[in-house]
């Protein structure tokens, strides 16, 4: 048996015998990214029930993202042979994010709609995945007692997490996510979502 899985199982085998209860209510979801990312995100049951219903692809790859088309989900390079917790509360934190998008299903965005809607209908579509995200880490912090973060995917989580707790609007975290955080461009994912509606509405 190889080093990575021998440590998994271990692991495994502690949380059964620390939460007897979880252990025979919760079967493991089968990500796709890895037993210990199938671990951790056995930890919420939000997470388990979408990655079990999640019928797309699941795998590494970049840009992170969520194809509406396909279903198919990547999240960014990641291996569990490396051992490095952080980078696997953060893959979590992803893989919760885009399944985030995947449950809120696409935005309506036909025409005709204004600039303004069509941004705040995208920046709702972000604010699912924010609140998904927010949710499923939660979840994963009340059932490790604190010991595991799954972080917010977003470049302004201080201000998400305060949002979410204090039970802002879908809107008002969307623009708050669109205004702050950036697509591989530079540009913020507001003036991408303007940008992009100049260019090409009516589609």
């Amino acid at each position: 048996m190889r080093l990575k899985e021998m440590v998994w199982k271990y692991l495994a085998v502690i949380f059964i015998l620390l939460y007897p209860a979880y252990a025979k209510s919760q079967t493991y979801p089968v990500t796709g990214l890895g037993q210990c990312v199938d671990f951790i995100s056995a930890a919420s049951t939000t997470l388990t029930s979408q990655i079990q219903a999640h019928a797309g692809v699941r795998a590494y790859g970049l840009p992170p993202s969520y194809d509406p088309l396909t279903a198919k989900i990547l999240v960014p390079p990641y291996s569990c042979d490396s051992f490095d917790l952080p980078g696997l509360y953060k893959t979590v934190g992803y893989l919760s994010h885009e399944l985030g998008h995947h449950v809120a299903g696409v935005p309506n965005i036909d025409a005709p709609i204004t600039k303004a809607q069509y941004v705040e209908r995208n920046c709702v579509w972000e604010a699912r995945a924010v609140v998904n995200n927010a949710a499923v880490s939660d979840q994963i912090r009340g059932f490790s007692e604190g010991t595991v973060e799954i972080p917010l995917i977003s470049e302004n989580s201080a201000t998400l997490w305060s949002m979410w707790s204090g039970g802002a609007s879908l809107v008002d975290i969307g623009k708050v996510f669109c205004d702050n955080n950036h697509v591989a461009s530079g540009k913020t994912y507001t003036k991408q979502h303007e940008d992009y509606y100049d260019a090409n509405y009516p589609w």
